[in-house]
Order: structure tokens, then C-alpha cells, then sequence
């Protein structure tokens, strides 16, 4: 059941335009994929780069966490800004933030200037997510943000899908300090684009609309945050957002290093695995979205058709995380690591989304933002821990990289499990809802 609010029929209906909605979801996909194709740079570098500068699996690990030390900081603080401030031209300067650092690391790279360039960027890199889901809420209805947040995250790992094999060609052909550069570029070209295709949507609770579908989460209305961030469904969402990014944060810093230190595999065919993980990944992401659209038209509850359908994959792929511990090197390894990295990253898509069903227009931008700024903590935690497991074992690394499979598989299960007792937004909604219409006008509709 939905609980809505029908304003009064004097106010205007709000238009538009499809095409501009596409175009900037479109835009919005190429965000995403200049984002981890930022991210993903570090890991595919990895072994030159510790070669060249001496550095251990420790200090890499450090450099691989430095960019998330005020990635969540600044998620928290842009979701604010975006509640009030233009979403465009936020995403404009973000930008700009993240190819100046990567050119810093082509100039001149050291150990202390890759920390802070690193620190930086995700400085500038924290409140991309959830100013990406807020854009695309901005141009779409709720029943409608599957798909549109579905290929926003089909962006993120194409960027590793693509910045795999490419940026490893560069860096065998040339060296890994160009690798940063060509990511650089590829930034300031987005920028062009966004320039002149980036536009603010309709849909961001300063107009009424006319209709029995305009929901009483469009008006003009707040609750105390209290009640969004300590609601059952939103600790939910958290668990699992957090275990995908544990997930997510491997993959793009210690997967390469695996393939091939503890497993023998070329830079090349290392690269070639992270892009089937990222590839496997985008087939989920649309296949989730296509199912969760098909069955909520049908009547079936977002809280089996999002909620168990996130919590799910999630639970899945700690499982088969904790099965590649198990197995030797070869295609059944390379298999299961595709699952179990692939599977549960679908939660980007749905946990967004999820908390859009039941958060105020007005606060959606700061509630994302805090929705990103705790997942990414993960990212912190996940390549140092990864690493010191792995330096704990000395000379034994492939037992070292056994162990922290075993961890990092065991954690990302029990979160899952968690997101099947807590998520349920159909319920969030009828609570929040309740509270929105004691401080709006309009008469509640349950249709």
C-alpha cells in the first residue's frame, strides 16, 4: 500500500522532458564510469608502483584507503548543500577536483604526493553517488527510478569493466604514470558534455503537480532526520551497502595484486578477470532492475521485489567468497569470484531506491548523501585490513590472501542476513507518511 497526497487543482503540472531525463541519466552513466575508472587506476598500477617506490602491501593498502579519509565527510556535507543548491553545477566542480589530481600524480609521483592527491580526490569523489541517485530522482517518479538508478551503477563498473583492459595497455605500452593522465582526460571531456547536456529536474518538491499519483514524499513537507536515519529499513540498507563496498573496495585494490602475485597470471590476463567480475556485475544490475520493475508491477511488495532481492545477492555472494578461499586457481576459481564480487554490488542500485521510497523530496539529497558516506566507510577499512591479513602471513602470500577472502567473505554474509530482518519500506513509507500529512495540506489518498 502507498499513501499519497493530491494537491489542490489550481497549481500547474509539472512537464517533462523525456529526452532531457535520458540524456542526463545518460550523462550521469558516464559519470559513474569516470569515477571508478579514477578509483580503479590505483589497483591495476599496483605491482609497478610498489615496485618503483618501494613501498610494502601495507603502505599500499594505505594509499589504496586514503581516498576514502574524507570521502564520507564529504558525501554528508554535499547531500546537505544539494537539498538547496544546484546539482549540475556541484557535479561540474567535483569533476574538475578529480582530473586535477590525477594530473598531480602523472607530474610528480612520490609516496606522500599520491597520499594526498588520493585523499583529495575522494574529497571530490564522496558525494558523486548519492548526487548521482539525487540527479536521477530529480527527472523521475519512484515507480519509475529502477532502471535510470540501475544504469547509473552499470556506469561504475563499466568504468572497471573498461579502465581494465585499457589502462593496462597503456601502462605495458608506456608506463603506469600515464595511466593517470589518460583518466584525467577522459574527466575534463565529461565536464564539456555536462556543460551543455547537465540540467537540474522538475521533480524537487519546489512545484505541486495535479493527479492521483503525486505522492505525499513531493510536497513541501521535513520530518526530523532521526526518523529517516534510525528507521529499521535504512539500518538495513546500510548493512548491505556496506558489505557490497567491502566487496567493491577488494576489487579495485587488491584483486589485480592477487591474480597475479598469489595466483601467476600476466597483467593482461589479471585484467581481463576484473573485467569479467565488472561485466558480471552489469548483468545483474540490469537483470535486478528489470525484475524488480516486472514484479512490482505485478503487486508484489518492494520489500520482497527491492528489499529481499538486494539482501539476497548479497547473502550469495559472501557465500561465494568464502567458497574461493577454497578453491586452487583456474576457470572454477574465476567463476566464483565472479559471483561473489558481481552478485551483491546490485545493492547500488536497490539501496538507493529503497531509500527514496520513503524519504521527503526535500531531504532525499542529505539522507543519500549520509546512505554514501556510511557504506564508503568500508572503504576505508577493507584495503588496510586486506592488507595488514596479508602481510600477517609473511612469505605465505597466497595464504595471506586465503585469510582475508575468509573475512571479508564471513562479514559480507552476516550483513546480508541482517538486510533480510530489517529492510521493509513499504512500512517507512505508511509511518513517514502519516508524519508528512499533519504539515502539508491535501486530502491522503491510498489507492
Amino acid at each position: 500500500m502507498s499513501v499519497q497526497v493530491q494537491a489542490p487543482s489550481s497549481d500547474p503540472e509539472i512537464e517533462r522532458s523525456k529526452l532531457r531525463a535520458w540524456l542526463v541519466s545518460v550523462m550521469l552513466v558516464f559519470l559513474m564510469l569516470v569515477n571508478w575508472a579514477d578509483k580503479a587506476v590505483l589497483g591495476l598500477v599496483a605491482v609497478p608502483l610498489m615496485e618503483d617506490l618501494g613501498i610494502s602491501n601495507s603502505e599500499y593498502g594505505l594509499l589504496s584507503s586514503a581516498i576514502y579519509f574524507l570521502f564520507s565527510a564529504s558525501a554528508v556535507g554535499a547531500g546537505f548543500i544539494a537539498n538547496r543548491r544546484s546539482v549540475k553545477w556541484m557535479l561540474f566542480i567535483m569533476v574538475a577536483l578529480w582530473s586535477l589530481t590525477q594530473f598531480s600524480i602523472w607530474l610528480a609521483p612520490t609516496f606522500g604526493l599520491i597520499l594526498i592527491s588520493r585523499i583529495v580526490l575522494g574529497l571530490a569523489e564522496g558525494p558523486s553517488a548519492g548526487l548521482g541517485f539525487h540527479a536521477a530522482s530529480k527527472w523521475f517518479r519512484d515507480h519509475e527510478r529502477n532502471l535510470p538508478t540501475a544504469i547509473q551503477n552499470v556506469g561504475s563498473f563499466s568504468g572497471i569493466a573498461i579502465a581494465a583492459p585499457a589502462l593496462t595497455w597503456i601502462i605495458t605500452r608506456y608506463s603506469w604514470h600515464w595511466a593517470f593522465f589518460a583518466v584525467a582526460v577522459v574527466g575534463l571531456v565529461w565536464m564539456v558534455l555536462w556543460y551543455f547536456i547537465g540540467k537540474d529536474g522538475p521533480y524537487d518538491g519546489s512545484s505541486k503537480e495535479t493527479g492521483a499519483d503525486v505522492s505525499v514524499f513531493e510536497g513541501g513537507a521535513r520530518v526530523a532526520y532521526r526518523h529517516l536515519l534510525l528507521s529499521k529499513t535504512f539500518v538495513g540498507t546500510v548493512c548491505i551497502g556496506l558489505a557490497a563496498y567491502w566487496a567493491l573496495a577488494i576489487v579495485s585494490a587488491w584483486l589485480p595484486s592477487y591474480l597475479r602475485v598469489a595466483n601467476g597470471y600476466s597483467a593482461s590476463s589479471a585484467a581481463n578477470i576484473v573485467m569479467a567480475i565488472s561485466l558480471t556485475a552489469i548483468f545483474f544490475l540490469l537483470t535486478e532492475a528489470f525484475a524488480t520493475q516486472r514484479l512490482m508491477n505485478r503487486g508484489v511488495s518492494s520489500r520482497i521485489a527491492r528489499g529481499w532481492m538486494a539482501a539476497g545477492s548479497v547473502t550469495i555472494g559472501g557465500v561465494c567468497i568464502l567458497i574461493t578461499a577454497t578453491m586452487a586457481s583456474g576457470m572454477a576459481q574465476n567463476i566464483m569470484l565472479c559471483l561473489g564480487f558481481g552478485l551483491g554490488l546490485v545493492t547500488f542500485t536497490t539501496g538507493a531506491v529503497l531509500i527514496s521510497e520513503f524519504v521527503p523530496v526535500l531531504q532525499r539529497g542529505a539522507v543519500l548523501g549520509i546512505y554514501v558516506a556510511i557504506i564508503t566507510l568500508s572503504g576505508i577499512v577493507s584495503p588496510t585490513v586486506f592488507g595488514a591479513i596479508i602481510d600477517l602471513y609473511g612469505s605465505d602470500a597466497s595464504g595471506g590472501y586465503r585469510a582475508a577472502f575468509v573475512v571479508s567473505g564471513a562479514l559480507i554474509l552476516v550483513c546480508g542476513i541482517v538486510g533480510f530482518c530489517l529492510i521493509n519500506p513499504p512500512r517507512e513509507a505508511v509511518r513517514i507518511a502519516a508524519m508528512l500529512a499533519t504539515l502539508q495540506p491535501g486530502p491522503l489518498a491510498t489507492p
